[in-house]
């Protein structure tokens, strides 16, 4: 769940607390938003347009999700609730339908929806097995290791021992009858066609579970102590940090008006591209693409808010200006600063991307990181083109069929690019490389730098202090071996 989403339901809970909305409202809507989320490539929980309500229960919910929290009994009634709220406290969308038009269409639901959760016909693979595992007592967002032996009994059952699960899908889905059944927190793939059943294969950002590869193990890091480190935030990390404070400042106490979409009118942007910096007038289209960016990272950190037809400056531009000025605490500095990157290392989906990225973007999303946990593991500055090459003859195996020089340049592309947003960051320092004034006018027009655009030999990558700190909170996160050796004040003190 996003933090823009995490903190729309803490409001929305605070808010319905006591009222029809009742127990387990916090579950309910969690589940509806990231049910609606999945579907939808991330919209924004607070944009409901005419037929959104429909497609979220009947499309979604009814062949996706289990009937837990109590959905079929009060999940109308809890996005009535919830439509209510972003109403009242004027955080329904500019583009949304009206309320009224909103609440018509769970009337018309009131009937068909909690007898469309019974009905067995509509439901997904996913769901048929959730079902199947909550009948038999395991939890599917419990322990993985008890999803997978479940996984593997089923694999292991006749062809009509599995009908009781998979129904009509076992004569409408060719391999249903013998496929392996894998699942990863809250999604199942059934392998069908002699494939290996490896989850890594399934889903790309995922490990190898071949068990070819050994636990992820790191050589110790010297990191300065966290007082250091935050003070490298307001400093060498606060290119984005100064962006989004610009953004608050151009919003301004009044706030600014937006478009029925909920983005900045035409008429304002080259006002604010020239706040931020960006290039403006007919060499504005890479400034256009930073700054919708921009706009969305403001939104999602609360930086800036929107409240019907204006937006407005958000709590956490103030949280922003602390970082910025030294004086907010050390471990929400690091915190904002670690968060922020993690958004550069996986942008926010788009609100207008266009429909069947999704997949693209996946498959491109676990390159940089692992670009990033190799030159960690380098233990200082490399050769960016060398190891690029290096990372993608060793991941070979997750680049698509087709044309593999293809696939690798396009990886290639996506790691420099998001690299030039870190070194803004100050994650990583990107040295060397020749110059070229033409081709650097043009990078600077589409808002990045000449080599991310273009691949140049002799560059030198370095991860900065701020860099490994968040390279290896992410490692531990994962469960690698990421020691930290003596600290750099200490190591330099002597004995």
């Amino acid at each position: 769940m996003s933090r823009l989403q995490q903190r729309i339901v803490e409001d929305f809970v605070a808010w319905a607390s006591g009222g029809a909305a009742g127990d387990g409202v916090r579950d309910r809507i969690a589940v509806l938003l990231r049910c609606r989320a999945d579907a939808r490539e991330g919209p924004d929980p607070t944009r409901w347009r005419s037929g959104d309500v429909h497609a979220l229960f009947m499309d979604s919910v009814v062949p996706r999700q289990v009937d837990a929290w109590g959905l079929a009994e009060r999940g109308l009634d809890t996005l009535r609730d919830y439509l209510r709220f972003l109403d009242d406290t004027g955080r329904l969308h500019p583009g949304s339908a009206r309320p009224a038009a909103l609440f018509k269409e769970l009337d018309r639901l009131a009937v068909k929806y909690p007898a469309a959760m019974a009905d067995a016909d509509r439901w997904g693979l996913a769901k048929r097995v959730f079902t199947a595992m909550l009948r038999d007592g395991v939890d599917p967002d419990g322990d993985p290791a008890e999803v997978d032996a479940w996984a593997a009994r089923f694999s292991a059952r006749a062809p009509e021992e599995r009908r009781e699960v998979l129904g009509r899908m076992l004569d409408e889905q060719e391999g249903y009858a013998t496929g392996t059944v894998l699942v990863n927190h809250g999604r199942v793939a059934m392998v069908t066609g002699g494939r290996k059943p490896l989850k890594h294969l399934i889903w790309p950002d995922l490990p190898c579970d071949c068990g070819c590869t050994p636990p992820a193990r790191f050589a110790p890091v010297a990191l300065p102590d966290d007082a250091a480190l935050a003070k490298a935030v307001s400093t060498d990390g606060a290119a984005l940090l100064h962006d989004l404070a610009a953004l608050a400042g151009w919003v301004g106490p009044d706030g600014r008006a937006v478009d029925d979409r909920g983005e900045l009118r035409k008429a304002d942007r080259p006002a604010l591209l020239t706040a931020l910096g960006l290039p403006a007038g007919r060499t504005s289209a890479g400034g256009e693409q930073v700054m919708a960016a921009l706009w969305r990272t403001g939104i999602e950190f609360d930086v800036v808010r929107l409240r019907r037809t204006r937006v407005v400056r958000g709590p956490g531009a103030d949280l922003v200006d602390a970082v910025l000025a030294g004086t907010a605490p050390a471990r929400e500095a690091l915190e904002l600063w670690s968060e922020l990157a993690e958004v550069l290392i996986h942008p926010i989906t788009p609100m207008h991307a266009e429909k069947g990225t999704a997949h693209l973007r996946s498959w491109l999303d676990p390159w940089t990181p692992l670009f990033l946990d190799a030159l960690y593991a380098a233990g200082g500055p490399a050769d960016l083109q060398a190891l690029t090459d290096r990372l993608l003859d060793e991941q070979a195996g997750r680049l698509p069929n087709g044309d593999p020089e293809l696939f690798a340049g396009v990886a290639g592309t996506a790691i420099r690019n998001i690299l030039a947003t870190l070194a803004r960051h100050g994650a990583v320092t990107v040295t060397g490389g020749t110059e070229d004034p033409e081709r650097a006018a043009v990078a600077a027009a589409y808002g990045t730098t000449l080599w991310a655009m273009w691949p140049q030999p002799g560059l030198t990558v370095d991860l900065t202090d701020l860099g490994r700190y968040q390279v290896r909170r992410r490692l531990l996160s994962e469960g690698a071996e990421a020691p930290l050796a003596a600290s750099i004040d200490s190591a330099a003190a002597g004995p």
